[in-house]
């Protein structure tokens, strides 16, 4: 076993990574040469490194993404990068450097999250024992914070979250020792969890007093169940002890690029904005049937509620109850009792799947709003 270790700090932004890192680095642990200036947002310091910042960016934006891009990404979309080796190299030869200066050290970043494929790509060239300590904060927590500060709406930070998280499930190596650390109990027993670490990193050191119980921001915990898809609830509630579905990440496509332009261009915006209208009309004076309580579907409904004469979702069923966006989803079945003069499929993807469904029990007209919202 390497007597270096390294020991990387995964979890969302927002969600307590960087008081974390600080209680490792007080360890004995470098946290880089390049320490990030505190702000505003953060006042006590990011302990992030500003060269391993600025590799996530220029990896990113060499992709065309920002840290808040929705996107899955796996090995073979980031090596689409111009750029990817370089990076890479830049970011093993920087460890190398760091890791012959003190054979402890700690990196963090939330982008490395969503970047997971590429570090661990770095890490392979690295003779270092590495350790990964995940940090997790209660899910509605996380987002209201980032809904304050970065302007977001739930359901946006909802995907944003999930996305963070699943990346860590499906890519993180299960031969990786690993620590979990809950934002909660440091609020509640932060000399315990200080304790925690140390054991964990192998280090031992005299534990007196707690350093930042009282400066902690609070939320309320509450449910997650009014936001995201129904089947990533499991995910968003016992993150990281939960699959990954990449099959339904990747059915999501179409419908992240639509948001991804629908918030950061503002022209685009605009045109999203009347394409939503456009489906509206062209359902005016209809009986319509909503199928599917997504996001997208979130917009529609707005547009449609005097013409909605029944919501319902593959997820509802007589025991379990999909209340969404003023509505009540019921199962499919309900549709062949409704009269009905066309539906309306607010999900992306599985246009199959969702056509075998759906003709059960209808044989009325069946709009996909995916495929008119993107047919431009």
């Amino acid at each position: 076993m390497s007597e270096k270790q390294l020991v990387l700090v995964l979890g969302m932004h927002r969600s307590g990574t960087s008081l974390v890192t600080s209680l490792i680095e007080a360890n004995g642990f470098s946290c880089g040469k390049y320490p990030m200036k505190p702000s505003k947002d953060n006042p006590n310091g990011y302990w992030e490194d500003e060269l391993i910042v600025g590799i996530n960016e220029k990896l990113l934006s060499s992709l065309g993404l920002y840290w808040f891009s929705l996107v899955w990404l796996e090995l073979s979309t980031l090596k689409q990068s111009p750029i990817y080796e370089e990076l890479r190299e830049s970011a093993r030869n920087y460890l190398h450097e760091l890791l012959s200066e003190n054979n402890k050290v700690v990196i963090k970043d939330p982008r490395m999250c969503i970047l997971l494929p590429f570090w661990l790509d770095v890490f392979s060239a690295i003779d270092s024992e590495i350790k990964i300590v995940l940090v997790k904060r209660n899910f509605f927590s996380t987002a209201s914070s980032l809904v304050k500060r970065d302007k977001f709406d739930y359901e946006y930070v909802s995907q944003l979250i999930y996305l963070h998280w699943a990346s860590i499930v499906r890519f993180l190596p299960q031969s990786y020792a690993r620590l979990l650390i809950q934002y909660e109990d440091v609020r509640q027993n932060e000399i315990e969890v200080r304790q925690s670490l140390m054991a964990f990193c192998g280090v031992s050191s005299l534990v007196e007093n707690a350093l930042f119980q009282s400066e902690l921001e609070h939320h309320a915990v509450t449910s997650t169940n009014n936001c995201g898809f129904c089947w990533q609830q499991k995910m968003l509630l016992d993150f990281p002890d939960a699959e990954v579905d990449e099959t339904r990440i990747r059915s999501l496509r179409s419908f992240y690029h639509a948001l991804n332009v629908a918030y950061f261009r503002p022209l685009h915006r605009e045109y999203v904005i009347n394409e939503i209208k456009n489906i509206a009309d062209r359902c005016k004076g209809k009986r319509v049937i909503l199928y599917g309580a997504s996001e997208l579907a979130s917009v529609l409904v707005g547009q449609l509620s005097e013409s909605i004469v029944l919501a319902v979702d593959y997820a509802a069923s007589e025991s379990l109850i999909v209340n969404r966006y003023g509505l009540v989803f019921n199962p499919p079945g309900a549709i062949a009792d409704t009269d009905h003069d066309v539906i309306l499929v607010g999900v992306t993807g599985r246009k199959e799947e969702v056509m075998d469904c759906l003709c059960q029990y209808s044989s009325k007209p069946i709009i996909f709003a995916e495929e008119l919202l993107l047919e431009n």
